[in-house]
């Protein structure tokens, strides 16, 4: 069992940066798969809470300015009463702890509690934001300082702590926190004590996240211009020369996929590594789980072929879901690998042929064209007289290859690994670019989750709003079912991969960018 990192009864300060959940710490990350309970606040990318055990407690605490949360007093009376129960207590915090934070409130609170903490220093917004705007807050010939300044002060304060007319004539680069509700005072006060008019300012609305917006103007006309655009809170402001280099060094506004609403329609299980490709590439992404990939109700068909697995010639899979749930049930029943024998394996795809190396197998066969088609054109030079084939299959699995090797006079004997269901009713959220008819493209890995888009939304609608939008499909099996809704699949790549439909996509976008 791998040693700990951390301790019971303590209380670890975490930052996980300004957005991009990829920024988090190595160290921060350690805790989290070790917590009891998080105490989180908003604005943070709740995909870092997968990181916890599945017993973690979680608790929003919220923490945002303007929106309603719990009382600091219960937030530091939270972390004292966890702490003291023995438990492995994380404070998840944006940004960093210790920067316009709270964290040194809560830490002094447990200080005098006699509770022991520790800091874990993430990536703050002034560092992480300014990057991912392609603004360098230092350069040797431009600025050899930034000043951090919050734009949001305590309200109970009688005397300001801002010196504003220090501020104003500092050949600095001025990095205002929370103050886009303030920026006309806070441009004005500068202006009044100083700063030159045209000073280059800019504003980054939900800086590192997929919807970043970057707003570059004046100092005198930031405030006006950025009322016009809507730029509103989570920003941050970034005032001085260094915003002059955005266009040299932007990188991850310039992404192919930045600023796409892109829908995927996959399992949350399933949708996770696409997810991340389609982000990386700066795509905003829904998930709309379309899809309920479950072991079958009564395994003893699949028990029972695995139990003679070395009686096949052959073993065909046709899905890589169709390796993960076969192969569930082999471990379930005490096996290994060894079962197979001398059966040789064919895989419908690449994809299919990595799920089956990942489990220490390499298929003996993988057909230039992925598809089942394409596996009854490959075994079409493969003598199967008499020749014993197992098929794993979804419930839902389609007829023609077993049809056409059974033709061939092969003895085929087709298993169900997993059921593959429509959602319940009224257990899909709709994610909002789907409802507001705002989405750039769609993704259909499977023709089920073609057959459940059409019938959650009904034929009228499934037309409208994949009429207007670019449709990508893993395989060809996926596409025909497109295409039996009179619609047209755009984006389809040759091998049947997570990795190169993302390429795909991204080419797509590159050759025809206003799509």
């Amino acid at each position: 069992m791998q040693t700990p990192h951390s301790a019971p009864g303590h209380v670890y300060f975490v930052g996980a940066g300004p957005g991009d959940p990829g920024l988090i710490t190595v160290k921060g990350a350690q805790y989290l798969e070790e917590a009891d309970v998080v105490l989180y606040d908003a604005l943070l990318d709740e995909r870092l809470l997968a990181l916890t055990p599945a017993a973690c407690e979680k608790i929003h605490v919220g923490k945002r300015g303007g929106h309603k949360s719990y009382a600091q007093e219960d937030i530091n009376n939270l972390l004292v009463q966890h702490a003291r129960a023995a438990r492995r207590v994380v404070r998840l915090k944006g940004g960093d702890p210790f920067i316009f934070g709270r964290g040194g409130l809560e830490a002094m609170h447990l200080r005098e509690a006699g509770v022991p903490f520790e800091i874990v220093s993430g990536v703050t917004a002034a560092a992480g934001v300014a990057a991912y705007a392609g603004i360098p807050l230092t350069h040797r010939d431009i600025a050899s300082s930034a000043v951090l300044v919050t734009g949001y002060e305590d309200p109970t304060k009688t005397t300001p702590s801002i010196d504003w007319s220090r501020l104003a004539p500092l050949d600095s680069t001025l990095v205002i926190y929370m103050g886009v509700s303030k920026l006309a005072e806070i441009s004005n006060l500068l202006l009044q004590h100083g700063r030159p008019a045209d000073t280059p300012t800019a504003v980054v609305e939900w800086g590192t996240w997929p919807r970043q917006r970057t707003l570059v103007s004046s100092l005198e006309c930031v405030a006006a211009d950025s009322q016009a655009r809507g730029i509103g809170s989570p920003a941050l402001i970034i005032i001085g020369r260094v915003v002059d280099l955005r266009p040299y060094l932007d990188w991850f506004e310039s992404k192919p996929l930045f600023s796409k609403q892109v829908l995927i329609t996959r399992s949350r299980e399933q949708a996770g590594d696409l997810q991340l490709l389609l982000e990386a590439e700066g795509a905003q992404v829904g998930v709309l789980p379309l899809l309920q990939i479950q072991p079958p109700d009564d395994p003893g068909a699949l028990d029972a072929s695995i139990g003679r697995l070395h009686q096949f010639s052959w073993i065909i899979f046709t899905s890589p879901n169709g390796v993960d749930f076969f192969f569930q049930r082999l471990h379930h029943l005490g096996k290994d690998s060894r079962a197979f024998g001398g059966a040789r394996i064919a895989a419908v795809g690449l994809a299919t042929a990595e799920h089956l190396q990942a489990q220490g197998l390499h298929p003996d066969l993988v057909p230039q064209n992925q598809s089942q088609d394409g596996l009854v054109e490959a075994f079409s030079s493969i003598s199967l007289q008499d020749e014993s084939v197992l098929l794993p299959t979804s419930a839902l699995g389609r007829d023609l290859l077993p049809t056409a090797l059974t033709t061939r006079g092969a003895q085929v004997e087709r298993v169900i690994a997993y059921e593959n269901r429509p959602p319940e009713p009224g257990s899909v959220d709709l994610p909002p670019a789907l409802q507001n008819n705002a989405l750039d493209l769609v993704i259909f890995a499977s023709p089920s989750s073609v057959h459940h888009f059409a019938a959650l939304l009904g034929a009228e609608q499934t037309h409208t709003i994949l009429s207007s939008t670019a449709i990508a499909c893993i395989g060809p099996t996926t596409a025909q079912a497109v295409a039996d809704l009179n619609l047209e699949v755009q984006i389809q790549p040759q091998e049947s991969s997570i990795a190169t439909l993302v390429q795909a996509i991204c080419t797509h976008y590159q050759e025809k960018p206003h799509e």
